[in-house]
């Protein structure tokens, strides 16, 4: 018997919660008036890290259409929750493009 040390893979979906949480914290902080961006560039830095964010979204997308299939019991169920994430994930791809071009275009604005 051939013993093999490989990890297990875990659940990643507390990662997304958190994920979530944070953004949803960083919303109502900027509505409520408890964070303000203090310069351009800092707004610049939070559309970059949100670039980053969205440039893996697709990845993640694609990975759990497969895990929805690989793990349904109605195959026209999954093939149908397959194509909406499909389009979700087309959707990413294109906010990961849009936010590339914000955050390009903020880092040339200069502050007061």
């Amino acid at each position: 018997m051939i013993w093999r040390n490989e990890p297990v893979p875990y659940d990643p979906s507390p990662l997304s919660r958190d994920a979530a949480k944070t953004l949803r914290e960083i919303a109502q902080d900027l509505e409520s008036g408890k964070a303000e961006f203090d310069s351009p560039r800092s707004a610049a830095r939070l559309l970059r890290d949100f670039h980053e964010l969205a440039e893996h979204l697709p990845q993640v997308l694609l990975q759990a259409s497969a895990a929805v299939e690989r793990t349904a019991r109605d195959r026209d169920d999954a093939t149908a929750v397959a194509r909406v994430i499909g389009e979700a994930a087309t959707t990413a791809t294109n906010l990961t493009d849009q936010l590339r071009r914000a955050h390009e275009a903020a880092q040339d604005v200069r502050g007061r």
